[in-house]
């Protein structure tokens, strides 16, 4: 991608090709990619911020 990336799920090629979710958090920076429609389709039926939410360990900050 060319962009920086946001924080969140997003979710691509859903109209043609193979759809793409991916989630970053901004928190921990742990991403996630599915591919599939099937996968894809689970993956967001699971809300993966939620699901996240327990198991983030947050970055030490540094000054």
């Amino acid at each position: 991608m060319s962009s920086p990336w946001i924080a969140g799920v997003q979710v691509r090629n859903l109209d043609r090709g193979t759809p793409v979710a991916d989630f970053l958090c901004g928190a921990c920076l742990t991403h996630k990619r599915v591919t599939g429609r099937g996968k894809v389709t689970a993956f967001l039926r699971d809300n993966p911020v939620t699901a996240h939410g327990p198991h983030c360990r947050p970055a030490a900050k540094t000054t």
